[in-house]
């Protein structure tokens, strides 16, 4: 179209608006990356935990004083999972509203979008800006699938923690089993959930 005064005007306060809501919520995919980074980590280290004390049972062999060095250790991975869970309810208190305003104005531009799609394609419109929708139609995907993929690492947190052998003859320590369930009831009171709002 011609540029007009109008052409203009609409450009100029409607572009800024769509790549400020792409911005936000490329903000939020990259936060929920941190998150998931951090728990993957986590599971990493808790994995190898398990196998340490694993190898401890089945073969006889560890150092003077391991009980002792897995409590440490496993208390050093309650702080690093409390601390995510911090960062987490920052993260949701500071993005709750923007969370839900951010993915509502992108599921009104995809169906306002797709009319104007089908309303150009009926009436034989020669428009070649279809493909313009879609980034807006990966950008819920996207935050989905960055929202679960940090989710679904706690249960793998539990389970490394429940592997973690701690009655055999060189590793059988009360205060180990009290620190697992300790951790164990942290995960269950602490969960990692994502939403906006509920």
């Amino acid at each position: 179209q011609a540029l007009t005064q109008h052409m203009l005007l609409f450009w100029s306060t409607y572009e800024p608006l769509v790549w400020l809501t792409y911005l936000r919520n490329l903000q939020f995919v990259l936060h929920l990356e941190l998150l998931r980074e951090q728990l993957t980590g986590l599971e990493r280290e808790m994995g190898l935990l398990a196998e340490y004390s694993r190898f401890a049972s089945e073969t006889g062999r560890s150092f003077p004083g391991f009980e002792g060095f897995l409590r440490r250790r496993l208390v050093q991975k309650q702080r690093i999972y409390s601390h995510v869970y911090d960062m987490l309810k920052c993260f949701q208190g500071a993005f709750n509203f923007s969370i839900l305003a951010v993915l509502l104005t992108i599921n009104i531009r995809i169906a306002v979008d797709c009319y104007f799609m089908y309303y150009s394609i009926y009436n034989n419109v020669i428009n070649n800006d279809y493909y313009l929708i879609v980034p807006a139609l990966l950008e819920i995907p996207a935050f989905i699938y960055a929202s679960q993929s940090c989710m679904v690492v706690v249960p793998r947190i539990a389970h490394q923690l429940h592997n973690i052998v701690t009655d055999s003859g060189c590793c059988s320590c009360p205060d180990l089993s009290l620190q697992i369930q300790n951790f164990s009831l942290q995960l269950l009171h602490q969960p990692i959930r994502i939403d906006c709002l509920g």
